[in-house]
């Protein structure tokens, strides 16, 4: 038994999803205003924490220099990490909505390599430094303390960092990732379209 195909009927009656130019370029613009709103609050808090330290450190008298080094190393991974939000500040600000369809990928896609890099060097260099800061800002208390006080609190502490960096920190930077490839996959397929 032979089949005839049409395959010119086959070919019209394919349905081609045309993406909605209005819905994509609306989600990618919802998506530059709620990055910016977030790294506005956490350049905010960071500032804030800046600021706090400060006045500690110029409030209380401390007796060994430890302390004070500390207090240091914290405001430098603090600063460190000012920096590289202000970057990321930056980048988001720049970006446009109102441009073509290829510089806002462009754009969006120097914002995914920033945040890379920040989600890689930049937080690893950044916990380093916050940690070696509390193991000297602590070393003035933790002589006071008893060793079981100081094996807790050194212990604690470094508990948390554990748990934010294999655990906290990966989610973010999973959530993260999704949130701007789905922003630049719409794009890339927007793009796509006008090509064809």
């Amino acid at each position: 038994m032979e089949t005839n195909y049409n395959f010119q009927e086959i070919w019209n009656s394919k349905k081609t999803e045309v993406p909605n130019i209005d819905e994509i370029k609306s989600k990618a613009d919802q998506y530059r205003k709620k990055e910016l709103l977030i790294t506005i609050r956490r350049l905010l808090s960071l500032t804030v924490t800046a600021i706090v330290m400060i006045i500690i450190w110029n409030t209380i008298d401390f007796k060994m220099f430890t302390t004070r080094l500390g207090i240091i190393l914290l405001l430098v991974a603090l600063g460190l990490y000012i920096g590289l939000f202000s970057q990321n500040f930056n980048v988001i600000r720049k970006i446009n909505p109102s441009i073509n369809i290829q510089e806002y990928l462009a754009s969006l896609k120097k914002l995914q390599q920033q945040q890379v890099y920040m989600q890689t060097k930049g937080i690893g260099i950044y916990y380093l430094i916050i940690s070696i800061g509390f193991v000297f800002y602590f070393y003035e208390f933790a002589s006071k303390m008893s060793w079981f006080g100081a094996v807790l609190t050194y212990g604690l502490t470094f508990i948390w960092f554990a748990v934010s960096w294999f655990f906290i920190r990966p989610r973010q930077i999973k959530k993260q990732k999704e949130k701007i490839s789905v922003v630049i996959s719409s794009l890339e397929k927007l793009e796509k379209s006008f090509e064809e």
